[in-house]
Formats: structure tokens, C-alpha cells, sequence
């Protein structure tokens, strides 16, 4: 059964050009919309199913791609043309460590986050006793983020997700984060969210994570969907790409 499944999709993300004159003068053209402004086509009429169950590896050099297809699933951001259907509800592991604040105390951020990510008020004052414990973060509940472990933030974080009542996670750069003992946590709960069928799509610039945890890999070059294989010759199409000289 599908879980994202996308059909012809494009996408061109906007890049401001710089213009000569004063740092006032390019704030106020920027303002006006005068600034000079070009598209980067990023995908390219791009079809794929992701089904239950499958762990799937985006490949490919272009770390805006994979950004872009992990958000695209997890509805964060909106194609040009195409279409982008989800039979139930995307995690979306991307950047979420970012809107937290070092001011704010860690039970504060984790209502902050869990918020963002669905969960309501009441759900997140139920399992918040959990999320602290599997982070082991419970000395620093109410305290502010900007004293607590550096790794805190990623901790906390990734708890959050997982918290989620939900089958089916985009995440875009490593999987699994903190100290060893942390990690290692990390991998038990991700194995055993594989066993009970969960779904993954993962964005990531190496090819060890993948390895260890993807099933399936997408390889994208140019925009475009070059091949649906195995996560070893999606990674081998990667290298021989980037060795190859591009023709004009």
C-alpha cells in the first residue's frame, strides 16, 4: 500500500542575484520587489511511490534535492506542478532542532516543537515524562536550553518525533544523533519502528546511514529520476557521476 506517492512533480526554488549600491538602497529594492531574481529548476516531472513499510534512501549531490523531496512529502512545501498525495500523516525530521530557543527551558521547547509537529497540549503533557527519560534530560527540564548538554537540542528533538503518533517520517540529515550511548539508543527505537512497519524517507550526504537502514534507494541527477534500485547501486551511480566531466 502507498504512503506518498508522487506524481509528475516540478519545483524551481527562487535565488536572489546580488546588485551593486548601497546596503539601504538593495534593502529598499528588495522591499519594492525590483531586486534581480532567477529560478534553479531543482526537480523535473519526477514520479515515485513510497510504500508502507519501505525505507527509502534519497541520493543524489545536490543536498537542495533531497531537502526539497523530504519536505515536498512531509507537505512543508508546495510543488510548482504536480502533485504530492499522502494516504496519512509525514513526520517531518527537518530542521526542527532549529526552532527551539536557548532562552526558553527545555519543557518549554518541547511544547514549542511538539506543537509544530502536531501533538496538542494534553498528548505532549502525557508523554512528555517519557520524551525526557528516552533523552535523559530530566535535570535540565526547567532549565534553559543554552546550559544544558550541547547535545541536548538534538536529543530532545529526535524524542519528539518519535513520540508522534504517526507511521511515516521524511528526515533530512542524520538519523541518529548525540553521544554513543544516545545513538545507540536511537537505533533500537528506529529498528523497532521498521518491525512494527514503519515507513522512512531519508535525505542524508553519506552513505554509511544509508547503508545501514535504507532498503531502497532513489537516485536523482539533473533534476530528474535517473533510476529505483538498491540503496549500493544507487550510491555507485552517485560516484559515477560525480567522476564523469558534464558535457556542455
Amino acid at each position: 500500500m502507498s504512503v506518498v506517492e508522487f506524481s509528475n512533480v516540478s519545483l524551481s526554488m527562487p535565488r536572489t542575484k546580488r546588485r551593486q549600491g548601497s546596503g539601504r538602497k538593495h534593502r529598499l529594492l528588495r522591499i519594492a520587489g525590483e531586486t534581480s531574481r532567477s529560478m534553479i529548476p531543482v526537480l523535473e516531472n519526477v514520479s515515485f511511490t513510497i510504500n508502507r513499510g519501505d525505507s527509502v534512501a534519497i541520493v543524489s549531490g545536490k543536498p537542495l534535492l533531497r531537502t526539497s523531496l523530504t519536505r515536498l512529502a512531509a507537505g512543508t512545501l508546495i510543488a510548482d506542478s504536480g502533485s504530492v498525495a499522502r494516504s496519512e500523516p509525514v513526520v517531518a525530521m527537518i530542521g526542527i532542532a532549529r526552532a527551539m530557543g536557548a532562552s526558553f527551558t527545555l519543557r518549554q521547547n518541547a511544547y514549542l516543537v511538539g506543537g509544530l509537529m502536531g501533538m496538542t497540549p494534553a498528548e505532549l503533557t502525557e508523554k512528555l515524562p517519557g520524551i525526557i527519560k528516552f533523552a535523559d534530560l530530566g535535570n535540565y527540564l526547567d532549565r534553559h536550553l543554552r546550559v544544558a548538554p550541547s547535545s541536548a537540542r538534538q536529543r530532545l528533538a529526535w524524542s519528539l518525533a518519535m513520540a508522534v503518533d504517526a507511521q511515516v517520517y521524511a528526515i533530512d540529515g542524520t538519523l541518529v544523533v548525540g553521544e554513543l550511548e544516545f545513538r545507540q539508543k536511537c537505533w533500537t527505537a528506529v529498528d523497532s519502528l521498521r518491525e512494527d512497519g514503519a515507513t522512512f524517507m531519508i535525505s542524508s550526504d553519506g552513505g554509511k546511514q544509508y547503508r545501514r537502514f535504507c532498503d531502497r534507494g532513489l537516485y536523482f541527477d539533473q533534476g530528474a529520476l535517473i533510476a529505483d534500485t538498491t540503496v549500493s547501486q544507487a550510491l555507485a551511480l552517485a560516484r559515477k557521476t560525480r567522476r564523469e566531466p558534464r558535457g556542455e
